[in-house]
């Protein structure tokens, strides 16, 4: 009787031993690597995980936007597919095997090919069973769609793309940029001290003078400062004139391009500035024929994706969506 009593003791003391241990390494674990909620969508959690990892994936589909944008998207993506499948498995449109591996060899196809396809993922840390996941999706959504007799209408006019093309052309970060070109001149005041650093200042303002008078124009400024001693003498400087400061601007516009502005005390030299004239940017704008193509395509998707977000719509109705984060706007 008294071995049996040992035995459930050791088997207890053992279960406490296991329990002491497994909280340590749960209490180890960083609070960092702690993965966060964010939905659950009919008693299926969505983390920041598989939104990150969803980012992944379109990056290596070759979808672009901004950080916020693209996790935007990723979210939205896997809440739809949490809703697609419940109502796939309650209709009976669950896509088999077959039908999905197909599917990514078309993917593979068009992306140059399945190893160039598995080398994009590895690089991002994915799986083949990340694209598999997005392809079921995809079909489930299209065996839906055909269920319900919907079809996705993405036709764009041309008048559709005129307007949008109009609309980016009229950006005024396309306009031309009118830029001053400034020249700098330096008669540098180094290693003195504070009492010989005011008389040298001073000298080198009656210098300034000097190249003032024989200044002609930016072409005659090197000349100007011949025979003067160290005298600093910059490359062209493109400045925008919205950014100068009022003061200065004015100065520069009185002393057109014959005259120099200054002399100006500076921390360790005395300055004069030219403004040598000025000249218009323009930025170079994408060629029509291709900038065309660039926007039906992005119309089309803009398109398809209204017409993803009113079939869906009901849909989600019918969803328990349960957010434990704040509900992205």
């Amino acid at each position: 009787m008294i071995i049996p009593h040992l035995v459930r003791k050791l088997r207890l003391m053992t279960a406490m031993v296991f329990l002491a241990a497994f909280c340590l390494v749960a209490l180890s674990v960083p609070a960092a690597h702690a993965v966060k909620v964010l939905v659950v969508v009919n008693d299926h959690p969505i983390t920041d995980f598989d939104v990150n990892q969803r980012v992944k994936l379109y990056q290596v589909l070759g979808m672009r936007g901004s950080s916020a944008q693209m996790r935007k998207r990723a979210l939205q993506a896997l809440i739809d597919d949490a809703v697609l499948e419940a109502e796939a498995r309650r209709k009976g449109l669950l896509p088999d095997a077959i039908q999905i591996e197909g599917a990514i060899k078309n993917m593979a196809r068009n992306m140059g090919g399945m190893e160039k396809l598995k080398s994009a993922l590895r690089r991002k840390g994915l799986s083949m069973d990340h694209v598999r996941d997005y392809i079921r999706s995809q079909l489930i959504f299209r065996a839906i769609l055909a269920r319900s007799g919907r079809s996705l209408d993405a036709k764009v006019s041309e008048a559709e793309v005129e307007r949008r093309m109009r609309k980016l052309l009229s950006d005024p970060r396309l306009k031309p940029i009118t830029i001053w070109r400034l020249r700098q001149v330096d008669l540098p005041v180094e290693n003195v001290s504070p009492v010989m650093r005011q008389q040298l200042m001073m000298a080198r303002a009656v210098e300034a003078q000097q190249i003032i008078r024989r200044y002609k124009g930016c072409k005659t400024l090197r000349k100007a400062a011949e025979g003067i001693f160290n005298v600093r003498i910059s490359r062209m400087l493109d400045a925008d004139p919205r950014r100068l400061p009022p003061r200065l601007k004015k100065a520069l516009k009185k002393a057109g391009t014959r005259r120099l502005v200054g002399p100006i005390a500076g921390p360790k030299s005395v300055q004069l500035l030219a403004f040598c004239g000025i000249r218009s940017i323009r930025p170079k704008l994408p060629d029509k024929a291709k900038l065309k193509s660039q926007l039906r395509a992005v119309i089309r998707q803009e398109k398809i994706e209204r017409e993803v977000k009113k079939i869906m719509k009901p849909l989600r109705r019918k969803a328990v969506i349960e957010w434990r984060t704040k509900r992205p706007s």
